[in-house]
């Protein structure tokens, strides 16, 4: 990890569950983070938690949804840091809801989705692309995806709407995103994603304390990762040599079953 202290990073869904876990893990080893989120007020309260941490944390609202959100982002990004070396995309929503469920919320569920998982972390690929080639330097984007992205699997009553399909289309994006630095020759940037299984977050926490879906999983204990974990393999991604690509790394606990 030392040939990454004194980088930048950016990360996004910062605020809470495996975006904070990256965060805090990240400026322990010396990387200044730039930690972008909706929810400013809890960015600003991860800043003040980790003073006294080898790296910082600059914290700036961010909406990865919403294309003008981005800009406005980097632009202050540009003024703050100049240049970047490490993008974790990790800002990610899954809303449970029927594809064929006729209400008014449901166009609104599917174009959030997308928004959100998909095209925000297309937008601040570009984006953070840009600002790594400020510099000569080396860099590596990491897209967080999920096992979702492999299969679709649903022992319960678990309305999946068009989460599933964000993430099969992160996969695809990353490798895309991979080829297309070989065509420009640019083998300094490096390009990966990771699909974690199950992780204990707010997002799954919602969705686990369903009633129902609570009852199941008393019956049917499914084991669950930390948001430590994942941070932990986007440290393992950082920790390889600048001429090594992992382009793809599922995590699961141990003994889950999708």
């Amino acid at each position: 990890m030392e040939k990454w202290e004194g980088k930048t990073a950016i990360v996004t869904g910062a605020s809470a569950g495996i975006g904070d876990a990256i965060v805090r893990d990240l400026v322990k080893y010396g990387i200044n983070v730039v930690a972008l989120a909706r929810r400013l007020e809890r960015l600003e309260t991860l800043k003040e938690q980790l003073q006294g941490a080898k790296g910082k944390v600059i914290p700036i609202k961010c909406d990865v949804s919403d294309k003008a959100s981005i800009d406005a982002a980097f632009e202050e990004i540009e003024k703050e840091v100049g240049s970047v070396q490490i993008i974790v995309n990790n800002a990610g929503i899954c809303i449970m809801h029927g594809l064929f469920t006729d209400t008014d919320e449901t166009d609104d569920v599917i174009v959030n989705t997308i928004n959100t998982n998909f095209l925000g972390l297309v937008r601040v690929a570009r984006k953070g692309y840009k600002l790594m080639k400020k510099t000569d330097d080396y860099g590596i984007i990491i897209n967080i995806g999920s096992i979702a992205g492999h299969s679709v699997a649903c022992a319960v009553d678990l309305w999946v709407n068009v989460y599933p399909g964000s993430k099969h289309a992160v996969r695809a994006v990353t490798e895309s995103m991979r080829q297309e630095l070989i065509k420009l020759n640019d083998l300094k940037v490096r390009v990966c994603e990771i699909s974690p299984g199950g992780v204990a977050t707010e997002i799954s926490g919602n969705i686990r304390n369903r009633p129902d879906i609570k009852a199941y999983l008393e019956a049917n204990p499914v084991p669950i990762l930390k948001s430590e974990d994942v941070s932990q393999t986007v440290l393992f991604m950082l920790m390889t040599p600048y001429d090594v690509n992992i382009t793809e790394m599922i995590v699961k606990p141990t003994g889950e079953k999708v």
